[in-house]
């Protein structure tokens, strides 16, 4: 497993079961409810991908921060910054990124870096209509003619190069796999968290337990915002998932 990357294991899980759903997004305060299956998150994370690569010139030693809700665009463009080679900024990081991914409020919280991409979070898969918030480019209206088949992209990620924060993508995966065993976590599990219903950075923790963890497991993902005790426990029995956090 250490030799291995989180584009790797996400190749793995698209492979193994591409129209399965991967990622589900409950938003309890609006009722929004998203899913998607491996193959469709895939052409998100192929225009993720090609957006930094070709149309940014970004690629091995570049740093992007992600300041988005999670829900399964902020998966699309983890793997799509991490297939291009770009390593994940930890939250107060000293150096500026080259590329951040925002939503309005998010930048207006002063994020700063080389090149700001918004997204529209009232609809994730629309664009601003050609007024994305000043200071920034429209992600989505960027994102969308770049091409989406993942059998196209070729990884730049090496499992020896920083993934997220300090740390490179062999010591991310080491650290998954001491969290699989300290939870006792199956092949295949489908796992639930609450998550917070508005954007922001994260630990590398939180990265490696929301995104990293399902990948390893060959499994899938249900986030869960604004929900209650009551409710988390009903979306577990509905999702047949297991309540991480």
């Amino acid at each position: 497993m250490a030799a291995m990357t989180p584009s790797e294991l996400f190749d793995r899980v698209l492979s193994s079961q591409p129209s399965l759903p991967f990622v589900t997004f409950y938003d309890e305060a609006t009722g929004e409810r998203g899913e998607l299956s491996a193959k469709s998150l895939a052409n998100w994370v192929a225009k993720t991908h090609f957006l930094l690569q070709d149309g940014l010139g970004l690629g091995p030693g570049c740093v992007a921060q992600v300041a988005l809700r999670s829900d399964w665009l902020r998966v699309a463009v983890l793997l799509g910054s991490w297939s291009a080679g770009l390593s994940i900024s930890a939250p107060g990081a000293g150096n500026r990124p080259d590329v951040a991914f925002v939503e309005p409020q998010t930048l207006a919280d002063g994020l700063d870096a080389a090149e700001i991409l918004a997204v529209n979070p009232l609809s994730l898969s629309r664009s601003f209509g050609g007024q994305p918030p000043k200071g920034s480019e429209d992600f989505v209206a960027s994102a969308r003619p770049q091409p989406d088949a993942w059998g196209s992209v070729r990884s730049a990620a090496s499992a020896d190069a920083p993934c997220i924060a300090e740390l490179t993508g062999a010591e991310v995966l080491d650290r998954g796999a001491t969290r699989v065993a300290a939870l006792g976590l199956d092949a295949g599990a489908r796992l639930l968290y609450s998550v917070p219903g508005e954007a922001a950075a994260a630990s590398p923790e939180h990265w490696i337990d929301l995104v990293v963890l399902p990948l390893m497991l060959g499994g899938s993902v249900v986030y869960v915002a604004n929900g209650d005790a009551a409710t988390l426990t009903r979306r577990c029995e509905q999702e047949r998932a297991q309540l991480i956090s």
